[in-house]
């Protein structure tokens, strides 16, 4: 089996990359060039704002708070539409990443780790279920839906700050409907800890400055990282209100079985 591992594809973000390649429903793949996910684009270069502009990209989706988007704005591509939607409009510590400069380094704030305490893993699985049965997050992955069925040609990409969290989860309810297995949904998951390891231990050794506490300086590296557990979280959640991942699909996101279908005419080949 080919181990997943795609194209590093924006200079400022580790951890975009195309889901084109992925396997997905009845023995077909995600149609490359067409679903992008990423972290903030506020250090978008020259030479990422030619790649996005080569594959024609229509649509920008940024899932953070306003707040975040005010501190970190994003470098705008004329010609490219772009749409907030905030998963979690109010901060959140441990998934929103306000009143910093650098969204890798959150958690090594003195502030971050009095509020969130030393069980940092407990924390995170903890929020995930807020990522699908908030008002917001309903409504918002509901949009980002629509547009993604409304989008015939061209390229979409979605984000976040470090495109851990909300876009995860975006890219998760999207690869399902697409009919992705578990196993391919939770690898691109995963591949995030990956791609961001040494930002991700850089943030956890800082905290060392305010610390030497060896429990809460392992709860920022929980913080700060990727579990098939708060992946899982989330998706027991959706069983929870509904009764199977298919019934959130359609009860809370509106997906019918005819729009899956046009979806996955519009994403698969």
């Amino acid at each position: 089996m080919t181990k997943y591992a795609p194209e590093i594809i924006l200079e400022c973000s580790l951890n975009a990359r195309d889901l084109g390649g992925i396997p997905a429903a009845e023995g077909s793949r995600v149609k490359s060039g067409r679903l992008i996910r990423s972290g903030e684009l506020s250090r978008l270069s020259p030479s990422d704002e030619s790649y996005l502009r080569g594959i024609d990209l229509r649509s920008i989706v940024d899932f953070r708070t306003e707040q975040e988007r005010i501190l970190k704005s994003d470098r705008v591509i004329s010609g490219v539409k772009y749409l907030h939607l905030p998963v979690i409009e109010a901060m959140l510590p441990g998934i929103t990443r306000e009143s910093i400069e650098d969204p890798y380094k959150a958690f090594s704030r003195p502030d971050y780790a009095a509020t969130l305490g030393s069980n940092g893993f407990a924390v995170m699985r903890s929020l995930y279920p807020l990522l699908v049965e908030t008002e917001s997050a309903i409504r918002n992955y509901s949009r980002f839906f629509r547009l993604l069925e409304g989008t015939e040609q061209g390229a979409v990409l979605w984000h976040c700050a470090m495109g851990k969290d909300r876009a995860g989860i975006a890219s998760a309810l999207l690869l399902y409907v697409l009919g992705a297995s578990m196993d391919s949904i939770t690898e691109d998951y995963l591949l995030t800890g990956i791609r961001c390891a040494e930002e991700i231990r850089s943030a956890t050794d800082a905290c060392r400055e305010f610390t030497d506490d060896e429990a809460v300086i392992e709860s920022i590296f929980w913080l700060n990282t990727t579990s098939e557990e708060y992946l899982a979280a989330a998706f027991d959640t959706m069983k929870s209100l509904c009764g199977s991942v298919d019934g959130y699909i359609e009860q809370k996101l509106g997906i019918t079985e005819e729009r899956k279908q046009r979806l996955r005419q519009l994403y698969l080949t």
